[in-house]
């Protein structure tokens, strides 16, 4: 009987021996492909604001309108307000090069948009910052926009696995706006 006892007993603590052992290699196993994805998307890539400064200086204006495109090559898209108008540029992420660069239009839209840039009472950097201490997280997309006759910033800011739309008043910095996107 003793015998017996004795053999089940190893083989219970093989059995956990075996599990412990699985356990182990599979949060090692995921917790490296994990770390390996998240290095994989940042690495060598321009943050936003090294982007911003960087065709700021470069086309000696003003980023008005800035987008992050997660597909790949992830992209900045950005608008840039010139001495020569305003220019839709593409930027690599990773590389920074200029992808593409065009003047916008000069049609009647564009110029109301121009002169809702020079009206804004709040910078986009202000308005990211008062909506981010609405929601906190990482903004992805900022757009100036007219809404019900209002100059409003458009942000949409990603919080893990959600995502919030955040309208802010151009004018007063009020935000009107802060929805979950669905």
């Amino acid at each position: 009987m003793k015998k017996q006892w004795s053999t089940i007993k190893q083989g219970i603590i093989q059995r956990k021996k075996v599990i412990i052992t699985v356990s182990i290699a599979s949060v090692l196993l995921f917790g490296g492909a994990a770390g390996t994805a998240v290095y994989a998307v940042n690495k060598g890539a321009l943050s936003e604001d090294e982007a911003v400064k960087m065709i700021s200086e470069k086309l000696g204006g003003e980023v008005t309108q800035f987008e992050k495109d997660w597909d790949q090559p992830m992209t900045y898209e950005m608008t840039v307000k010139t001495e020569e108008g305003y220019q839709d540029v593409d930027v690599d992420a990773e590389k920074g090069e200029i992808l593409s660069q065009e003047m916008e239009d000069d049609d009647d839209e564009d110029m109301s948009t121009q002169k809702s840039v020079e009206t804004a009472k709040i910078s986009m950097d202000q308005a990211e910052k008062i909506a981010l201490k609405k929601v906190d997280g990482q903004i992805t997309d900022v757009e100036l926009d007219s809404e019900n006759g209002i100059l409003v910033y458009e942000l949409e800011i990603n919080q893990g696995q959600k995502e919030y739309d955040v309208v802010v008043d151009a004018t007063t910095g009020k935000v009107l706006k802060t929805e979950l996107d669905d």
